[in-house]
């Protein structure tokens, strides 16, 4: 029993102290930036993957763009009423997994 125990207790140690040792992924934010005719563009940081979309109070309510998924090093588009303020969020592959961003007015 005091083999078993000290065994685990070392092996514990030892994961304990990898995980101090390595380091986690972490995403950079898309940059939400109006475009005219509504559409708001959403510039990915290169190698990252987002889904993102935005909710407004005028049609279309919510929106996101249709090829999310085919492309990560693309920018987004997001197709809303212009001069609508809508409330950018996307979902990454790294922290931050969900980042719920600035309301920017889509372009006139």
């Amino acid at each position: 029993m005091r083999k078993a125990l000290r065994a685990s207790a070392i092996i514990g140690a030892a994961a304990a102290c990898g995980m101090l040792c390595t380091q986690t992924a972490s995403a950079t934010v898309p940059v939400a930036t109006p475009e005219p005719g509504g559409v708001i563009r959403m510039d990915l940081a290169p190698g990252e993957s987002w889904n993102c979309g935005a909710w407004s109070l005028q049609p279309p309510f919510v929106t996101s763009d249709p090829l999310t998924g085919l492309a990560s090093d693309r920018p987004l588009y997001l197709h809303l009423t212009p001069g609508a303020n809508a409330w950018v969020f996307c979902e990454g592959t790294a922290a931050p997994f969900i980042y719920y961003g600035p309301i920017v007015k889509a372009g006139e």
